[in-house]
């Protein structure tokens, strides 16, 4: 089954001036949090960190294991998972096989992205509307993007209009190049963001498990 964390980073220091909330982490995440030159993104990148050592010992992996794979994703032996953080939410979701996540807060959306990366029948979707709901339904779409380059591997090397969700009420579907995929998409409601999760799973949890990040007193 695919579950859903996420973890709200509002009240998180900044590890640039606490360098101490990087004890918890591995190395290689450590190194990637302060590469970060804002202290919003060290704060979300930390706080993914964070939630992947909440998760892992669930399911007897510890977060000592985990290592970059050939495609640059962090992997663990054991379980799959994916990260993404966006405003003050960092969301983790695992699978059994491999999965894609991804959370955006919902904000004005860009201009030009719809006619340069959705395929046609997306931006149709999207531009059938105007102000919020505009706003909305781009962020629905580009979460389902994301989330499935995530699921792949592939990344921004894939062009985003060679796929296209079919929006069905009942089911959403992937066609790629012109064939249907098996892979499914979920979305979850968490108010003022989007998120998607895209795995080649058919049972999802039907709800975000939220986690603290509070350190546990011994």
């Amino acid at each position: 089954m695919i579950h859903l964390y996420a973890a709200d980073i509002a009240d998180l220091p900044d590890p640039g001036e606490d360098p101490a909330l990087l004890d918890e982490l591995d190395p290689e995440r450590k190194c990637k949090v302060m590469r970060y030159l804002k202290a919003e993104d060290r704060i979300r990148s930390l706080g993914a960190g964070l939630l992947l050592n909440r998760i892992l010992p669930r399911y007897g992996v510890s977060p000592a294991g985990i290592r970059i794979g050939a495609d640059g994703k962090p992997e663990v032996d054991g379980i799959c998972f994916n990260l993404s953080h966006s405003g003050h939410i960092v969301i983790c979701a695992t699978a059994e096989k491999e999965v894609g996540c991804d959370v955006e807060e919902i904000v004005k959306a860009p201009e030009g992205v719809v006619e340069h990366f959705f395929h046609p029948s997306e931006s149709a979707y999207v531009n059938a509307c105007t102000g919020e709901e505009r706003d909305h339904r781009f962020f629905r779409v580009w979460t389902m993007k994301e989330s499935y380059i995530k699921m792949t591997g592939e990344g921004m090397s894939l062009d985003f209009d060679r796929f296209e969700f079919l929006l069905d009420p009942e089911k959403i579907k992937v066609r790629r190049d012109g064939k249907l995929l098996s892979c499914r998409i979920m979305e979850y409601d968490i108010p003022g963001y989007k998120v998607s999760v895209c795995a080649n799973e058919e049972e999802f949890s039907g709800h975000v498990e939220y986690v603290s990040l509070k350190r546990s007193r011994s």
